[in-house]
């Protein structure tokens, strides 16, 4: 649970919160919280893995492999499969060595799960003070699986529906949590540290890290702030889902990102995807037309639009870190946006590809 080398509190609990008291005394200042009775009326809530698969067993999903191995505890790597529901649950049943190296993530219930979509509304705090980014989706692991330490670009709700987790936050703190370098693949950003058994000769500064926990008990929601690290091990073999989102309004969510806590990682987050497209041949189309790449990323990636000062200073970052002095004249291609920056997945299934 808690980290013995690390200074370790338990993340706060609450119950009959008011969104406007939710919004004002833990969203706005980056707080995590546990809210503990949030699902009550879900209809999810009365969720099983065995009546799951009864409803959805003949349902398409990606399923992670080889994630019981120390790549993918450190984030690095993981193959991928594609499966029914019911054939990977029939395996979870079972506790075989193939349960044992297989995690069902990310499952988009819009894609995977379309049947079940109107057993999850939306909670009411993203109503009036939130906007849905990506979501909702599930997670069904394996008793003893291991999550890799990572941090995601949006607010994010996890919610317990099956089963306990125990999670560990870590705020915003780059120095103690050893990314992996700039460049490595994913839309998320992790660590280098196995949380379970941390190596401090060769992690030091992982001593310093403060560390918020908790166990997770079905029906509880989770409040993770935007860019906060977080890692995650299943304590039973259960259910969870979760929704990635932000403030509401045209601007709001990206403005929040040039403030403490958020604006170290924001910025290495978005270096990272920058690395990730420098070795591809649209890189140099990328740099020529930098400023509308950047406009339109956040716009695809957040749904709200960047100021001109915003995108000059994002700019300006990409040409410090390039040590680029002025931007070359624009390379127009054939159609009128601009070359996409693309995020390349932690799976390399773009790897061969060279645009």
């Amino acid at each position: 649970m808690a980290i013995s080398c690390c200074q370790s509190t338990p993340i706060p609990r609450v119950s009959s919160l008011s969104e406007k008291d939710f919004h004002d005394l833990y969203f706005v200042p980056a707080k995590p919280v546990i809210i503990t009775d949030a699902t009550e009326d879900w209809p999810a809530r009365n969720w099983t893995i065995d009546n799951l698969v009864e409803r959805v067993g003949d349902n398409e999903v990606w399923v992670r492999g080889k994630t019981n191995v120390e790549d993918y505890r450190v984030g690095k790597a993981y193959s991928i499969r594609r499966d029914t529901f019911s054939k990977y649950c029939q395996d979870l049943t079972k506790g075989n060595a193939r349960a044992r190296s297989s995690y069902l993530a990310v499952a988009s219930m819009q894609q995977a799960f379309p049947q079940l979509l109107s057993d999850v509304p939306l909670p009411t705090y993203l109503q009036d003070y939130g906007k849905l980014h990506l979501g909702p989706y599930m997670w069904v692991a394996l008793k003893g699986h291991y999550e890799f330490c990572h941090f995601d670009p949006d607010d994010n709700f996890l919610v317990m529906i099956r089963g306990r987790k125990q999670v560990r936050l870590f705020g915003t703190d780059l120095s103690s949590l050893y990314p992996n370098p700039l460049g490595s693949h994913g839309k998320t950003v992790q660590s280098q540290v196995n949380c379970d058994s941390p190596d401090l000769e060769k992690f030091p500064n992982f001593a310093n890290a403060k560390c918020q926990y908790c166990t997770l008990q079905p029906g509880e929601m989770l409040f993770i702030p935007a860019f906060f690290w977080h890692q995650v091990n299943a304590l039973d073999t259960g259910i969870s889902l979760n929704m990635f989102y932000g403030d509401p309004g045209e601007n709001s969510f990206i403005s929040k990102m040039f403030h403490p806590p958020y604006q170290e990682h924001f910025f290495y987050w978005f270096l990272n995807i920058m690395e990730q497209n420098k070795a591809h041949t649209s890189f140099p189309k990328i740099i020529s037309r930098l400023p509308e790449v950047v406009k339109h990323f956040f716009l695809k990636q957040w749904h709200e639009t960047p100021t001109i000062e915003q995108v000059d200073r994002v700019v300006q970052l990409a040409m410090d870190h390039f040590k680029i002095d002025t931007l070359p004249s624009p390379i127009l291609g054939e159609g009128k946006f601009p070359p996409v920056l693309k995020i390349r997945g932690l799976l390399h299934r773009d790897e061969n590809k060279t645009k």
